[in-house]
């Protein structure tokens, strides 16, 4: 088992949070932050200037030297998405691995959600309770807003807008010079964004709590106590506290509410957004809670080392969040679940034929959960639409390379079959190619077996002999048309894994 106590950093657009942290129990034995610039060098001019990479350098030279008086040494340093919006973020993650030799993972905005989810999940009081009521997760970030819904004590979906207070102040600083209504502009400009969002709710639902985090609540902190993490309000002390906040000058907001004046421009922006929010979700209890990003990439670390610090699986929501993109394309669910049922009990009893992963078999229930999403667009090459409406949505939790890894899976589980080189898919390591290429294989022979899309094969045995596959089936009904699909694109497995498939059985 790993380290017990281990270092965490993480570089977002305003602050660079660090914390040496016992995943075995979650308790912080250090924590803090530095203030950086990189959010106004991105947002605004879109690329991170040298003086900022060297004020990086430096707040992380003083937090490598924090853990080598503490002794640690392990080290996780991650990057928001924020600063790989800039398109010299390489370049900078190369200098500071050059300078201070750690190296940063890049953050996609599906796992940043994932990791807040998480933190939510392990560290906010009594959530399983709140949350059996609607609750709306509301995180604000400088540079992005992410809404997670959860309903009857679980994950129902999450939404990403550029809707960030300092990333909305860059975009209408010049509104505000111009206009002499600059609230009302600022609350349609925002309005705009959410409408989208609101129309994606689900029926029949409503969210009467609010669960706000993020670090551009600073505003909001100051209400929570001493030695909690959390306070909850009412709607009415809610409605209170945005008209005072609203109509504040700025050394009242300085003042009351021990806000750096570098700060202050971002209020506005965030007060109204989730006042906003609060109206169109008609939520009636607000929780504010000091929970960051930084407690996601903990708790996250403490279950992959083996830790357990939540009872929950973390692969639920990757899968919901599948399934429902599916169901935002109106996949056929009963063909969709037959194909996801085939393919995971090919992976399982071919196991010593492909030597793949626990996480490989998620990937592979993901593709064959989206893979038929393409065909919203156009029947004839649904696979090639599959693919882009995968790498242009977010499934939460998963890694960019993974959600190219599952884009690349759902092109290719149609008859389009893919060079037995492996050229067509994305220029990566060759174990990850062949990794797809496996994943790719078994997906296709899965979605054959109910090519009719009248799931006739009522029971599947998969015999893995010394020279081929024996997929023995009783179905209800004649399966010469699966027989016949399968034929057409066996083929790739066979290339794959050096042993044709055979059918067996029937009605």
């Amino acid at each position: 088992m790993a380290n017990t106590t281990q270092g965490f950093v993480v570089i977002g657009a305003q602050n660079i949070f660090f914390s040496i942290t016992n995943l075995r129990t979650l308790v912080e034995v250090e924590r803090g932050k530095y203030p950086i610039g990189l959010g106004e060098d991105v947002f605004a001019d879109q690329s991170i200037s040298p003086e900022t990479v060297n004020t990086i350098v430096t707040a992380l030279r003083a937090i490598k030297q924090i853990f080598q008086d503490y002794g640690i040494q392990s080290v996780h340093v991650v990057g928001s998405h924020s600063l790989f919006e800039a398109p010299n973020a390489e370049f900078v993650r190369d200098q500071i691995f050059n300078r201070i030799g750690w190296p940063i993972s890049h953050l996609s905005i599906s796992q940043e959600a994932f990791f807040r989810n998480e933190a939510v999940m392990a560290r906010f009081p009594n959530f399983e309770t709140v949350t059996q009521s609607g609750t709306m997760l509301i995180d604000i970030s400088s540079g992005s807003v992410e809404l997670t819904a959860f309903a009857d004590g679980e994950f129902g979906f999450s939404r990403n807008f550029n809707l960030g207070p300092l990333r909305v102040y860059e975009v209408m600083r010049d509104v505000q010079r111009d206009v002499p209504n600059f609230v009302e502009v600022l609350r349609d400009f925002i309005d705009s964004r959410l409408l989208d969002f609101m129309r994606l709710l689900p029926p029949n639902v409503s969210y009467p709590n609010m669960i706000l985090m993020g670090s551009s609540l600073s505003v909001f902190e100051t209400l929570i106590p001493a030695g909690e993490s959390s306070v909850s309000t009412t709607r009415d002390k809610f409605d209170e506290l945005y008209q005072r906040i609203v109509s504040a000058n700025d050394q009242y907001l300085v003042d009351h509410y021990d806000l750096p004046l570098s700060l202050v421009a971002q209020v506005l922006p965030t007060v109204l957004l989730m006042n906003q929010l609060v109206k169109m979700l008609n939520s009636q209890t607000i929780w504010i809670s000091s929970l960051k990003l930084l407690d996601g990439v903990e708790v996250n670390q403490a279950i992959e080392d083996g830790f357990k610090p939540v009872k929950f699986d973390p692969s639920a929501e990757i899968i919901t969040s599948a399934v429902n993109l599916a169901n935002r394309y109106q996949v056929d669910p009963v063909h969709r679940e037959t194909t996801v049922k085939f393919a995971l009990q090919l992976f399982d009893r071919l196991k010593k034929l492909h030597g793949l992963t626990k996480r490989d078999r998620l990937l592979l229930q993901v593709a064959a959960t989206v893979n038929d999403i393409g065909s919203y667009i156009d029947t004839h090459r649904h696979y090639a639409h599959s693919d882009y409406i995968i790498l242009a949505s977010d499934i939460i939790g998963l890694t960019k390379l993974e959600q190219q890894m599952v884009a690349t899976i759902a092109h290719f589980h149609s008859s389009d079959t893919p060079q037995t080189d492996l050229e067509d898919f994305p220029a990566t390591e060759t174990d990850i190619r062949l990794r797809i290429a496996k994943l790719s294989a078994l997906l296709r022979v899965s979605d054959s077996l109910d090519a009719s899309r009248q799931q006739k094969i009522q029971q599947l045995s998969v015999s893995l002999k010394p020279n081929k596959i024996v997929l023995t089936v009783k179905a209800n009904d004649d399966v010469e048309l699966e027989r016949w699909t399968l034929a057409r694109k066996s083929g790739f497995f066979t290339e794959v894994f050096g042993l044709p498939v055979e059918l067996k059985g029937g009605r």
